[in-house]
């Protein structure tokens, strides 16, 4: 990271949880190392790895990352440098001074990645969240905790994957009064409703995005709109400093869309998709999570398989689309990255 005084020193992470998301970004970490250090002065060791099924890894002048590589890839149980320690006994331990926090969680409490982002920020080390239930459900106090210790909560792979909605907002648009977004933020439910335009039922799509992977375990989280609204909540209030709770979005999700609704829509030179909105006029806030027939002219109306993409209302711009892939290990290991390369300049408040 770089001080103040512009020194250098190196990066030593821990990461919680050793799924996809860890694959794809060990294999980033491995084939880019030489360049990250030529290119962006950012040099690093990942020390600890901390799962429920397969235990924990630690080492405190770092693991072979080839290793860490082939162990992602082979799905093999740890065998050296074990320790008998539990993610929070990990994060306490560890010599890490970044956690990057990729465990399962939920939209009510977020736990245990809560208490994993707690433990991080009252050791002094800083976070990087792939992990949706801390910023949707505790944005305010994360952010508090980390100012209150001088680390960093970053979050970019929480919405679009690897897609870089937070540094296009925060670079890209600046100068601009954006009052507002509308967005499809779920690829699953994109997904599936693409394959209705083509002929499938809603079932068979459903089928279909489960056999692909593209559904969360639990399904509801995609096809009743949780997973929208969260991401909703996270934009909310990481972009606009809002204080919106997940209460606060009304949500309505894509299981009463019919074939009936898909011809109706066709006719009328329309096309049904998951929409999330916010809007803000002065103190009115408008968030919504719903199903809606969009134009074909609508740029959103265009987005299509499992691609994300957000539209930002601006006063300079008028409307502006970014799009992306909102899935994808390797994609999200991605924004993990990107969020790396933010803590190695010192920007990051």
């Amino acid at each position: 990271m770089l001080s103040s005084k512009g020194s250098a020193r190196k990066h030593l992470i821990a990461l919680v949880g050793f799924g996809t998301v860890a694959k794809g970004l060990c294999q980033i970490l491995l084939e880019k190392r030489d360049i990250l250090k030529r290119d962006y002065q950012f040099e690093f060791e990942i020390v600890a790895v901390s799962t429920r099924s397969r235990g924990t890894m630690f080492h405190p002048a770092g693991l072979s990352l080839s290793y860490l590589n082939y162990l992602a890839l082979n799905n093999e149980p740890f065998v050296e440098n074990t320790k008998e320690w539990d993610a929070e006994d990990m994060i306490r331990n560890s010599n890490a001074t970044v956690v990057i926090e990729l465990a399962h969680t939920d939209f009510v409490n977020a736990e245990p990645a809560l208490t994993h982002c707690r433990t991080a920020f009252e050791t002094g080390k800083h976070i990087i969240s792939g992990n949706k239930g801390p910023a949707a459900v505790a944005y305010s106090e994360m952010k508090a905790l980390a100012r209150k210790r001088g680390c960093a909560f970053l979050n970019e792979a929480t919405v679009l994957s690897g897609t870089p909605v937070f540094s296009f907002f925060n670079h890209s648009l600046r100068g601009n009064q954006v009052n507002g977004l509308r967005g499809i933020l779920n690829g699953a439910t994109n997904f599936i409703l693409s394959k209705m335009e083509t002929g499938s039922s809603f079932d068979q799509a459903l089928l279909q995005a489960q056999k692909l992977g593209y559904l969360e375990a639990d399904s509801s989280a995609d096809i009743d709109g949780y997973d929208a609204l969260a991401k909703l909540a996270i934009l909310a209030n990481d972009l606009f400093d809002l204080a919106v709770d997940l209460s606060d979005i009304r949500r309505e999700g894509i299981a009463t869309i019919t074939q009936v609704h898909i011809e109706a829509a066709r006719r009328e030179g329309k096309r049904w998709k998951l929409v999330a909105t916010l809007s803000i006029d002065g103190a009115e806030i408008i968030a919504q999570v719903k199903p809606e027939k969009l134009s074909l002219s609508d740029p959103l109306a265009q987005v299509n398989g499992t691609l994300n993409a957000i539209t930002f209302s601006t006063d300079l711009l008028g409307d502006v689309t970014i799009t992306g892939p909102g899935a994808g290990g390797r994609e999200t290991g991605y924004a993990v990255l990107s969020d790396l390369l933010t803590l190695n300049t010192g920007d990051f408040s």
